[in-house]
């Protein structure tokens, strides 16, 4: 777990925005923005004069640096962050600095120099509450402003600013000799251009920094036009040695920034849509409060976000990756849950493992990992929540039980060439396709075996990481007893998990193995679209493969733009559809939302989840072997057992012409259901199965309660974790023929009460 959580420490969610990572002031652009954007322009003044100290100075020096970087540049012009900030200014009726009450400092500094950069610098530290004093060989401060700006403007911004601050201003006093300022902590040197740098300039700092060194238990600081600066980011220097030398002066430590600080955030991060011409103010120069709302709010707010706008779970849970992440941390922390806030329980079963995350993360940070290793260590833990994948552990169990698997070489056959490894989902909905696929792949490579069981993907998926790597070992022992042929594989969620566990493998993927053995039929003239599963990411040559299949068919394609550029999920992925099913609706919807078109699938997860929510979409399969015109019908999840049973038994019979013995378990009762109560067993993830025992114990050991009004009999029986409830009708009790009215299912388990219906019963039934 620690490998995913040490990517985070790279994740750009805080990083800052392209116009700040240029800005020579580090402003907090986009706070500006937003106050400036719902117009509170005192708000945004404050954010403004906070940054760049002499706020009237600062906008007449700045040529917007910011504008070259900004992304809506190609979509009508960047965002005029000067006119902005002037306006700031120009709506601000009191652009006076606050007074603030911080207990004096005793270290003493001196400046020398009363330019921009001395006077910033001077700022900064009397702010701080350090002695101050500066020194200035001519007899007024501003330096080289006088012969840029008006007296009036610059003047201004340095009473104003000052107003509050106590320093000792030393005008006319010039300093030949570093030796004349014994006695300081530190000195900043901001001469001005071509003025004496008194050697420092060709010294270097401990750690490398030039600009900076100690001397006698001071530290020496230059910065400014002496170093090169232009005006603006002298201003900006003057400003940022005020943390430079606080910082020393505290530490000890000489550091002095180089550049502002830059953004990691790479090219082409942002795509903008919309078209957004930047806004001319209607009264001149300056624009009204209104007009820079409006201006302000088409600043798009560049931050990181690639993985929230392409991850289906971070959009529906209104997340971001670092919360997720710490709530995860929290959630798998040791000790008892009920000791400790567990906010991930329920997120981490939703995330549907596929890989989207990590694949447009321009920094590799990988979520899907890091759910995973939450679940393995919630189950670890011994608290992985059940009810959320306790149904797929049951479902995987059947897929390889005796009533469903089958690992078998063709008669004669002793070392296969090839196995068809269709998966557990495809044989529980469409079975028929798994038996004529088996025999068109007979007919090419009669040496091809049979091995259909799940490939212990649902395991993995709850967090049982021991238990999934049993099951990796089961198949790897069946694929030795086979020859160890190359694997084809008909589910790419199980080719993608063999490839990452099962390396030894030789796998090739079922739609690759048809196009290039030309097994093929029928003729479809539609239009289509091809949507990709999610685990078929990376396998370009399965895509290719499925599209050329289609074609040869007949069938003219159309492209989905979202998800054939990154392989969205269907919403089956990570078995999320239990912990909250809404989110696997919403998912659903969103994939069928991409296009009007019906979509061939060659997953049939995705075909299966795309009916069911009224898209048409076809396997790849039922168009080469002209099945599936119509699905009124999708197999109940009780259908989808039995379906699995009748495909080993007609495999077996069909193949290798024996007669399957595995007997189904029998009652002594039978339950009518309609269609009504069978669609809502289904919905609900209720066997049919276990209804009928529910009523057959409760008719055994008679403990059921009888309602007059409605003439039905209710009562409940444990099986496993869960007790279900059945409301029922006799239609001929001798018979044993009942009806089943209702029934529903809860993961409270209830002891059987020793007395019932006034009668002590027995507590240890079956």
């Amino acid at each position: 777990m620690n490998r995913y959580l040490k990517n985070f420490e790279n994740c750009m969610e805080k990083e800052i925005p392209y116009c700040m990572g240029v800005c020579p002031f580090d402003m907090e652009i986009l706070n500006f923005i937003e106050k400036a954007a719902r117009g509170s322009m005192k708000a945004a003044f404050k954010v403004y004069r906070n940054a760049v100290g002499f706020p009237r100075i600062a906008n007449k020096l700045c040529d917007a640096p910011c504008k070259a970087s900004c992304p809506r540049e190609e979509k009508g012009g960047a965002v005029e962050m000067a006119r902005l900030e002037q306006a700031a200014l120009a709506l601000t009726a009191d652009t006076s600095p606050t007074d603030y009450n911080i207990p004096p400092k005793k270290e003493c500094i001196a400046i020398v120099g009363a330019g921009l950069s001395g006077m910033a610098a001077l700022l900064r530290l009397s702010t701080k509450q350090y002695t101050v004093e500066v020194f200035e060989k001519t007899d007024r401060i501003g330096g080289h402003l006088w012969d840029t700006l008006e007296p009036e403007l610059f003047q201004k911004d340095f009473e104003e600013q000052l107003v509050h601050q106590e320093y000792t201003l030393h005008l006319e006093h010039e300093i030949s000799s570093l030796d004349e300022l014994a006695g300081f902590d530190a000195v900043y040197i901001a001469t001005g251009k071509n003025g004496p740098d008194f050697g420092l300039l060709k010294e270097t700092g401990p750690s490398g920094d030039t600009f900076c060194m100690e001397k006698d238990g001071t530290g020496f600081f230059a910065g400014g036009e002496l170093i090169g600066n232009s005006p603006l980011y002298a201003l900006a220097g003057g400003l940022a040695i005020g943390t430079v030398i606080d910082n020393y002066l505290k530490t000890g430590s000489l550091y002095y920034p180089k550049a502002s600080k830059k953004s990691r955030m790479c090219s082409g991060l942002i795509h903008i849509e919309e078209e957004a011409p930047a806004l001319t103010p209607s009264g001149g120069a300056c624009y009204t409060k209104e007009e820079a709302a409006v201006e302000a709010a088409r600043c798009v707010r560049c931050h990181c976000s690639a993985c929230r706008d392409h991850c289906d779970l971070l959009e529906f849970a209104d997340k971001l990756p670092l919360r997720v992440r710490d709530e995860i941390v929290a959630t798998t922390l040791e000790g008892k849950s009920e000791l400790k806030a567990t906010p991930a329980k329920r997120l981490m079963s939703l995330c549907n493992q596929c890989g989207i995350c990590k694949e447009v993360c321009p920094e590799d940070v990988d979520m899907d990992g890091l759910f995973l290793a939450g679940r393995q260590k919630m189950h670890a833990q011994g608290k992985m929540p059940w009810p959320y994948h306790d149904f797929w552990l049951q479902d995987m169990a059947q897929a390889n039980g005796e009533e469903a698997s089958l690992i078998r070489p063709p008669k004669g056959v002793d070392k296969c060439s090839f196995a068809l490894f269709p998966g557990c989902q495809l044989g529980a909905s469409e079975p028929e396709l798994i038996v004529k696929l088996y025999d068109s792949l007979l007919n090419q490579h009669p040496d091809t075996a049979m091995f259909l069981q799940c490939c212990g993907v649902p395991l993995l998926w709850a967090g049982d990481r021991e238990g999934f790597d049993k099951t990796l070992a089961q198949i790897k022992a069946g694929w030795e007893t086979l020859g160890k042929p190359t694997m084809i594989m008909g589910c790419m969620t199980c080719m993608k998990h063999f490839k990452e566990y099962l390396p030894d493998l030789p796998l090739v993927s079922l739609p690759e193995l048809l196009r290039q053995w030309d097994i093929s039929g029928g003729c479809c003239e539609e239009t289509y679209a091809v949507f990709d599963p999610c685990s078929a990411r990376g396998e370009e040559g399965v895509r290719q493969a499925v599209r050329e299949l289609a074609q040869n068919l007949g069938v003219a394609l159309e492209p989905l733009a979202d998800n054939n550029e990154y392989l969205t999920c269907c919403g089956y992925g990570g078995h999320g559809d239990l912990a909250n099913p809404d989110y696997a609706r919403y998912v659903a919807e969103k994939r069928i939302a991409e296009s009007d078109t019906p979509y061939i699938t060659y997953c049939i997860n995705c075909r299966d989840i795309f009916l069911k929510q009224g898209k048409e979409a076809r396997h790849i399969l039922e168009l080469l072997f002209g099945e599936g015109e119509s699905h009124e019908h999708l197999p109940t999840i009780t259908e989808r057992r039995e379906n699995r049973r009748l495909l080993k038994e007609t495999l077996l019979q069909f193949f290798w012409e024996e007669t399957m013995e595995i007997k189904r378990k029998e009652y002594p009762i039978t339950v009518e259901m309609s269609p009504e109560v069978k669609a809502k067993l289904d919905k609900e993830r209720i066997l049919e199965e276990q209804i009928i025992h529910t009523v057959d114990f409760c008719q055994r050991h008679n403990r059921t309660i009888y309602n007059e009004e409605t003439g039905t009999l209710s009562g409940y029986c444990v099986i496993g974790y869960m007790t279900y409830w059945a409301e029922y009708k006799a239609l001929d009790e001798a018979a044993g023929r009942y009806e089943l009215v209702n029934a529903y299912a809860h993961r409270t388990k209830i002891e059987l009460e020793a007395v019932w219906n006034g009668i002590k019963q027995e507590t240890e039934l079956q």
